[in-house]
């Protein structure tokens, strides 16, 4: 063949198909081929590197003069067959001794694109001949595709994700963007005439995508069984997902004809340790780390010692795909649900799935149990991390002792280690569904059942469910005292206070928090202590008792002690809406800022949104209300999904409900709308750089510097009205006292009070009394009101 024939024709196949989506994944394998001579695209079976590769060969075929050209590896067991059969698709039909020189006096001269498919079951044959190759001819590049690494020096790797799949939000047409919906629309087209994605059909097309993964063979294959059966059908069946995706087109190869063939060939590729290691991470759900894969995953074939290069080689074969989580140094793991599926099945096989279930159950119990110790330490953020990554797992260890009634009391300790991290926003109601499960299921007078019912009342309480949470406690107490567990009765003083505080008795809340605070000391137990002083500084605060500051610095002085940081930051948070409050904005300030810090490295967006909104709170009092207003908009992005009835939400009523008020006052309801939906429109982490470098510039002397300039017109701002509503609030009066002292409607007061507040730049009516009192002692002699313009 010749030069220009080669130029001209090259071998690439014509599209049979469509081709769908895939645009970044495109643009970076166009990018990688200008400035790379060995690029691999890795990924499991199925997942469309063959296509991908000859899409993007075709692209860019005008930029090799001696052409593009394609060779499919998948019928080659022998790799002494290589240099043949490549020499063949060049046209190179002599016979020679040695075709790899042959093939390599071929190339030396030429600029072209060599690309080979389906390379995972001759890697070192290919890696050797690529090798050479490359260095004999400087103007050839080569796209390889492979589920193993080819592990050439200079390759570079890309791996083919599945398809992307729709969002979960609802809307119009919401499907339309997945790549992976598209692409069963379109097969489906053809498979059946007048198919099309309509409101009626998108939710089932989107879960039918889901459970395959986003994989293109698997939802092309689902596609085909339109002509048979309705996208309904199609997902109910889809649990047993390799007998319905059975029969593929006869034209394919044999390995892509099912989706298990497909499987089963990376599996045969397999030595016996990997097939093994393959069908015991199965057992794992949503992801693993390479230490839970050491220690549940052991045993004949496969040695402790052996499972870092076994894991490492089953990454290069794309069996398993690494992720990296966020603040993590260590990589985890994961399966597609289909390659998972098919593990399970060879577990299965092996006789080895109920053993590896408890192996599974056994270490998740160990993790959750860790944050006994690990909990109110300088390991507790790290926890709180690992239980966050291993969600799923434990999830998936629950569900085996709640359906398996031999296993409940695992449930109870796992359900109650856990307290802590149920109580985050987002995951406490998944906890009192694990907990009530497991209570019911095992009733024995246990002390795992005991402590199960202490954890229970107290995520009851914050659910709002203060009456079956107090009748909780009473059943706690019982047990305990039955079972000699009295330290259990300072356990339960975080409940009865947390249930005073929503039935509305600050008082009593306060009493019982300082109460715990003694017993925690008491019990040498910090973390009791640790959450009362949280308790006790909070209800303080609630109360305008001046004791929050004191209760406030020894706890935190306690979780610096024990290198604790949770409640820390929600004590830094309310310490921080306190100096806000006693106008020391710089303090205020940095608490808040120590906070953020905090809750961004426990990835706990609720305390971020209190940090949010008590900037907010800085923002008025320092006469910035447009920021404020924005601030206000940020957090309410995360408390709309956030809970309702935790303690923190009565604060932020109390307060930033105030500031708020204030701050539409300032602004005007327009502008005041504008500000708090820009700020709703941003990114957590932008606005929370905005809110940290804004409010970073309010120093401690600006609270001074505020007061001077109110001293120089607060004598002509309050209208007469106003001032003697002023010295009714210093008198300790409510509203509807000065309403009937003055015979004007509490309606009004509430205005006049709101217009004092403004108008002298507070935000309480001790700041209100607080005046008053100054303009006496400045004025010697003056009468009990006062003097207003």
């Amino acid at each position: 063949m010749s030069n220009a024939a080669a130029r001209t024709l090259g071998n690439l196949p014509a599209e049979m198909t469509s081709f769908v989506g895939r645009r970044s994944e495109l643009t970076a394998t166009r990018k990688l081929l200008s400035s790379t001579r060995l690029l691999t695209l890795t990924g499991p079976g199925g997942v469309g590197k063959s296509r991908l590769g000859v899409r993007v060969a075709a692209d860019v075929h005008r930029s090799f003069h001696d052409g593009v050209w394609l060779v499919d590896l998948a019928e080659i067991n022998d790799g002494a067959l290589l240099p043949l059969v490549i020499g063949t698709a060049f046209g190179l039909q002599d016979a020679s001794k040695d075709p790899e020189s042959r093939l390599a006096d071929f190339v030396h001269d030429k600029q072209l694109l060599l690309v080979l498919d389906n390379c995972e079951h001759v890697v070192e044959a290919t890696a050797k001949l690529l090798k050479n190759l490359l260095t004999a001819a400087s103007g050839l590049r080569v796209l390889t595709t492979s589920r193993h690494v080819l592990g050439v020096e200079g390759e570079y790797v890309l791996s083919v994700p599945p398809l992307t799949l729709p969002a979960l939000e609802r809307g119009d047409r919401w499907a339309d963007e997945s790549e992976a919906v598209a692409l069963f629309v379109e097969r489906g087209a053809a498979a059946l005439s007048g198919f099309s994605l309509t409101e009626e059909n998108q939710d089932t097309i989107a879960q039918i995508c889901r459970r395959v993964d986003g994989v293109p063979l698997a939802i092309e294959l689902a596609a085909a069984r339109l002509r048979a059966y309705s996208p309904e059908q199609i997902l109910c069946r889809l649990s047993q997902t390799f007998q319905l995706l059975a029969a593929g087109p006869r034209s394919a190869p044999v390995r892509h004809q099912t989706l298990h063939d497909t499987l089963k060939w990376s599996y045969e590729l397999c030595s016996r340790s990997e097939q093994m290691l393959w069908a015991r991470l199965s057992v794992f759900a949503g992801g693993f780390g390479l230490r839970a894969v050491e220690e549940v995953c052991i045993g004949d074939p496969i040695a402790s010692e052996d499972v870092f290069d076994l894991l490492g080689s089953l990454v290069d074969k794309s069996i398993v795909t690494t992720q990296r989580e966020p603040l993590s140094p260590d990589a985890r793991f994961r399966m597609l649900d289909t390659v998972r599926e098919y593990g399970r099945e060879r577990l299965v096989e092996h006789g080895e799935a109920r053993e590896l279930r408890l192996r599974h159950l056994d270490y998740f119990k160990k993790l959750a149990e860790r944050g006994s110790v690990d909990y109110f330490s300088p390991r507790e953020a790290d926890w709180f991390r690992e239980v966050g990554a291993e969600r799923a797992n434990i999830r998936s260890a629950l569900e085996l002792c709640v359906t398996h009634p031999e296993y409940a009391r695992d449930a109870l300790r796992i359900g109650t280690a856990l307290r802590t991290y149920w109580i985050a926003p987002g995951f406490i109601l998944e906890g009192y569904q694990w907990l009530r499960k497991s209570l019911a299921l095992d009733r024995e007078p246990t002390e795992a059942r005991a402590r199960a019912l202490w954890a229970m009342s107290y995520i009851e309480i914050l659910l709002g469910e203060v009456e079956t949470g107090i009748g909780t406690m009473d059943q706690c107490r019982l047990l305990a005292d039955q079972l000699d567990l009295l330290d259990l009765h300072t356990d339960l003083t975080l409940c009865a206070s947390l249930a005073e505080f929503l039935r509305d008795d600050l008082e009593q809340a306060l009493k019982i928090a300082e109460e715990g605070v003694a017993a925690g000391r008491i019990k040498g137990d910090p973390a009791i202590t640790g959450e009362a002083l949280f308790l006790a500084t909070i209800m303080a605060f609630a109360l305008n008792d001046p004791q929050a500051e004191m209760y406030g610095a020894e706890a935190v002085a306690l979780h610096d002690e024990h290198g604790a940081q949770l409640w820390k930051a929600f004590v830094l948070w309310i310490m921080g809406l306190y100096w806000c409050r006693e106008d020391k904005l710089g303090e205020a300030t940095v608490n808040l800022h120590q906070a953020i810090d905090i809750f961004q490295l426990l990835n706990h967006n609720l305390g971020l949104a209190c940090c949010l909104d008590g900037l907010a709170c800085v923002a008025v009092a320092a006469e910035q209300p447009e920021h404020a207003a924005q601030l206000m908009g940020a957090a309410q992005t995360i408390w709309r999904t956030g809970p309702a009835r935790l303690p923190y939400i009565y604060v932020r009523k109390t307060v930033v409900d105030d500031a708020e008020r204030r701050t539409k006052t300032s602004l005007g309801q327009n502008k005041f709308e504008a500000n708090f939906s820009e700020g709703a429109a941003l990114p957590l982490e932008t606005a929370l750089t905005l809110a940290v470098n804004r409010t970073a510039k309010v120093s401690v002397s600006s609270a001074a510097e505020r007061r001077s300039r109110r001293r120089e017109t607060e004598s002509t701002n309050l209208t007469r009205r106003e001032s003697e509503v002023a010295e009714l609030v210093a008198q300790g009066m409510r509203n509807k006292q000065i309403a009937e002292s003055l015979v004007i409607s509490p309606r009004t007061v509430d205005a006049h009070v709101e217009h004092i507040l403004v108008k002298l730049g507070f935000h309480s009516r001790a700041q209100i009394a607080n005046w008053v009192a100054r303009r006496k002692t400045a004025r010697p002699g003056s009468d009990a009101r006062i003097s207003a313009v």
